[in-house]
């Protein structure tokens, strides 16, 4: 992991720090140690042995059985590292220079910021090897103060599990055994010294120090024991803490060290050892302790030197309690209430009922939240026996919150204040307190007011105090709960569609705002606003739709038109449904004119620069306000809808040309429209038109109005009567590019052939491109006017009946019809044009073309037909004396195709 170089700390940075002594350095220390190590600037030999491969080196090392083993491979590992010239070092192995300069400046600043490192800091590289050579340097100097912190660090650290440590355990255990082995010399060659050393040590232990880990203390007060062994020390503090201590005699020297000892140490085990080394050596110095002396020792929260200095207090009639006050020791005894002995708090409690009766209400408060089981009894007697008006509400409600005295406070709360008397503030840090309050509150509460008779701003304060948010549950659901009986105009409108976007409250506020009938002061700009925003997009949408509340002419036609422009679904889907129920066609009109309001709709509707949205909703407004098919329309159905606009606004001008649109939605506008009103306007002869439309929709407009010309049941809006088909426009559309509409033409031709046809035109409908059509001419040709001779049964060949009898002129005879078919070939003209397709551009044919594909039609209606076969066979036969190659060809080629396929047929001279 790397850091930033602008963020880091530097050596530097420290350097500066010791310079002006700032009372900061110890922290500024720590944070160099947790620093992640540096991005180099340059990039790394790849053979680099970076710090953290040195780091796991030495793991590694460590796991080594013999010891020696274990120095060589750690020696060659940290000499590969520092041989390194191009591999940065991480700041903190300057730390070690660092704190010895800071140990050599000796002023009182630097001792306690080593101190304060010594006691706090991981032992990591770095800092390790600066402690290290201080520890060495306090030996030297006989600095007891520095040796005693770091003999105790060291000695503490060995079992002390830590995953940031990295100072291997067989170095801890060589550093505490060096640790008792100066004491022990110094106890042997200067034995006034040893007691001073010996405290410094021992002073640093804590209350929740592992005892069975410890070398040095053990030593120190059991050494004469002998349970010890090479590497352990394994025993609790011993219960007579001066029989086997080390070197008796040290200590009886004077009492000075042992006093210290129990006005400084932070254990129970050290105050013991000083206490029994008091009593046992320096009686008389205890009968000649001083109030200021023993008011220190009430201070310490060490329960062995609470359990000596009652004794002390109890053995002197000096400190008779009656005198204690005037000793100044009132305070020190009233300490002692909250001692972890049980023995002092007892005393402390006797000397407050016989001489402090007068303590405050705070503090008999503070006695039941943070004192033992007794002491908690003790406090709240006191206290049910005080006037509670005099205790007040504020500290009545704080006494809820503690078994020992909720059932006192609750009592005193009902029975000796209104409910006029509890302010606001007070029931609010009810319902923010613990669970005790909480409950009290909820029953006062629902005893004394009724469902609505707090104001509502209570509970609007309650769901805005920013305590809450650390433990929303169970108060806010209280709370909402509450508000919701209050009319949305009594809890404030712009308030509720505040808190529509918060996280938990949205629902109710939201169902407030929902079902109201009035929000007076919600001003309707403000609501507008909200609706881009997605946290009150919902709330705002269905307060706006709501007419109750606002009005169409407040929401103006303008800016519910700018909403349908919106490319958001839910934006432009609100803007549509509201202007379809809610805005009349005159309304889109600035002069409220209902005809240019729905000139207006149709320029929406159709404008070329109109966005799909509008469009959208344009269009579904004119069809839903459409007298005829209006009603028809879902959303009709669904916002039950009336018609508003009159048929005549819906013209063809505006429409037809719609119906040829590229937008796929303008054509299926204008289709619905043309379907109803097709007739209306007088333009459903214009339906052949339609027929080569680009849209597939707009042609099918077209066929349903031609192919189901005289059926039952067609819909006479847009369908076209039998006597309206034209005849020349239909057989038009067989040119069409379109094979459908080709395809329609050819149907329509034979439903209606008695109509339309005639064998003139089908001989011009044998010279189109499309062979399907030319050959579909042929054979009507033939059905419809073969000669009158031929039997009655005739039918064409794969046809299962005859075909019915017709109105249709036919030729009298076989000659007849071979005089049409020579006509036909000889006075042929060039051919039409190929249908075009798209992209395409197609030249005419020739005539000979043109004759050599009727002469391939008249082929393959005899190839199928036998009857017709001997009818065309004569006609081939004179043409294959053209001088035309390719008529005469084609007529021979067709000649002989006949004459194989009806090899008993007699066709031509053959």
């Amino acid at each position: 992991m790397s850091t930033s170089t602008s963020d880091a700390l530097s050596a530097a940075d420290l350097e500066r720090l010791v310079r002006a002594e700032s009372p900061d350095l110890a922290d500024a220390v720590l944070a160099l140690l947790e620093q992640p190590e540096q991005t180099p600037e340059k990039p790394l030999p790849k053979d680099a042995f970076t710090f953290d491969a040195l780091l796991r080196t030495l793991t590694q090392a460590r796991a080594h059985y013999e010891s020696d083993g274990r120095r060589q491979a750690s020696s060659e590992a940290w000499q590969r590292y520092l041989a390194q010239q191009d591999v940065p070092r991480p700041p903190r192995l300057a730390l070690a220079d660092l704190l010895v300069a800071l140990y050599q400046r000796g002023t009182q600043a630097s001792r306690a910021a080593l101190m304060d490192i010594a006691r706090r800091a991981d032992l990591r590289f770095g800092l390790w090897g600066g402690l290290k050579r201080i520890y060495k340097l306090a030996e030297a100097h006989h600095d007891a103060e520095l040796f005693g912190v770091l003999a105790w660090r060291f000695d503490v650290e060995r079992h002390r599990p830590s995953a940031s440590r990295e100072v291997s355990g067989g170095t801890l255990t060589y550093l505490r055994r060096r640790a008792w082995r100066y004491l022990r010399h110094l106890g042997a060659a200067v034995p006034e010294l040893y007691p001073q050393f010996a405290v410094e040590v021992l002073r640093h232990y804590k209350t929740d120090t592992s005892w069975y880990g410890v070398w040095v203390a053990h030593h120190i007060w059991a050494h004469g024991s002998g349970k010890y062994t090479q590497d352990s020390f394994a025993m609790p503090p011993p219960g007579d803490m001066v029989k086997h201590r080390a070197f008796p005699d040290a200590w009886k020297r004077s009492p000075d060290a042992l006093m210290r000892l129990l006005d400084v140490c932070e254990s129970d085990p050290a105050a013991s050892f000083a206490i029994q080394g008091l009593r046992k050596d320096f009686p008389e110095a205890l009968r000649k302790v001083t109030p200021a002396w023993l008011d220190r020792l009430a201070r310490r929260p060490l329960g062995s030197a609470h359990d000596f200095l009652v004794e002390t207090l109890q053995g002197s009639p000096e400190f008779h309690q009656g005198r204690l006050r005037e000793l100044g020791l009132h305070e020190a005894v009233l300490a002692l209430l909250l001692s972890p002995s049980a023995k002092a708090r007892a005393y402390a409690i006797e000397y407050a009922r016989a001489h402090a009766q007068d303590l405050p209400a705070e503090r008999l408060e503070e006695l039941v939240a943070q004192g033992a089981p007794d002491v908690k009894s003790f406090a709240a007697a006191t206290l049910e026996k005080r006037n509670p008006r005099e205790l007040g509400v504020a500290l009545l409600g704080r006494l809820l919150q503690h078994k020992a005295t909720s059932s006192f406070a609750a009592g005193a709360l009902a029975q000796s204040f209104d409910r006029a008397e509890l302010p606001a503030d007070f029931l609010r840090d009810m319902y923010l307190g613990t669970g005790e309050q909480l409950n009290w509150v909820k029953g006062f509460i629902s005893s004394k007011y009724g469902a609505t008779e707090l104001p509502a701003d209570f509970w609007k304060a309650l769901l805005d105090d920013p305590r809450l948010q650390k433990k929303p549950h169970p108060v806010e659901g209280l709370a909402m709960r509450a508000l919701s009986a209050y009319p949305a105009a009594a809890i404030g409108p712009e308030w509720l569609l505040e808190k529509a976007a918060h996280p938990r409250i949205s629902h109710m506020a939201t169902q407030a705002l929902m079902r109201a009938d009035s929000l007076p002061g919600l001003d309707v700009e403000q609501v507008k606003a909200r609706v881009f925003s997605a946290k009150y997009r919902g709330v705002a949408l269905g307060l706006l739709g709501n007419r109750k509340l606002f009005t169409a002419r407040q929401l103006t036609v303008p800016w519910l038109l700018a909403l349908a422009r919106r490319a958001d679904p839910e934006l432009h889907g609100f803007a549509h449904r509201y202007l379809l129920e809610n805005v009349a066609p005159a309304d889109f009109s600035d002069a409220g004119d209902a005809a240019a309001g729905l000139e207006r709709l149709f320029e929406l509707a159709l404008g070329a620069k109109q966005p799909a949205p509008v469009r959208a909703f344009a269009q579904t407004y004119l069809r839903c306000h459409h007298p005829v098919i209006g009603p028809e329309q879902p959303e009709s159905k669904s916002y039950n809808l009336k018609p508003r606009a009159p048929r005549k606004a819906y013209t063809p001008e505006l429409l037809w040309p719609a119906l040829t649109d590229s937008r796929d939605d303008v054509r299926r506008f204008a289709l619905a429209i043309a379907r109803a009103e097709l007739r209306a306007w007088g333009w459903h002869t214009r339906v052949y038109e339609l027929a080569d439309a680009e849209a597939k929709e707009i042609r099918n407009l077209a066929y349903d109005a031609l192919l189901r010309a005289g059926e039952e049941g067609a819909d006479a809006r847009h369908t076209l009567q039998p006597e309206e088909l034209d005849p020349v426009k239909v057989f038009s559309l067989t040119e069409s590019t379109k094979r459908s509409t080709r395809e329609v033409a050819v149907e329509l031709i034979r439903r209606h052939y008695a109509r339309l046809g005639g064998a003139e035109r089908l001989a011009w409908l044998m010279q189109s491109a499309d062979r399907e059509v030319g050959l579909f001419a042929v054979r009507l040709l033939w059905e419809k006017h073969r000669p009158t001779h031929l039997p009655e049964g005739w039918k064409p060949a794969g046809a299962k009946e005859a075909p019915a009898a017709s109105g249709t002129e036919r030729f009298a005879n076989v000659d007849a019809l071979r005089t049409f078919l020579r006509k036909m070939l000889f006075g042929l003209p060039p051919g039409r044009a190929k249908e075009a397709r798209e992209g395409e551009v197609q030249k005419r044919l020739s005539a000979s073309v043109a004759k050599r594909r009727v002469i391939e039609l008249v082929r393959d209606l005899g190839l199928a037909d036998a009857a017709f076969a001997r009818v065309v066979a004569p006609v081939l036969e004179e043409f294959t004396g053209s001088l035309a190659k390719g008529e005469w060809q084609s007529c021979l080629a067709s000649l002989v195709q006949l004459r194989a396929a009806h090899p008993d047929a007699q066709l031509g001279s053959a």
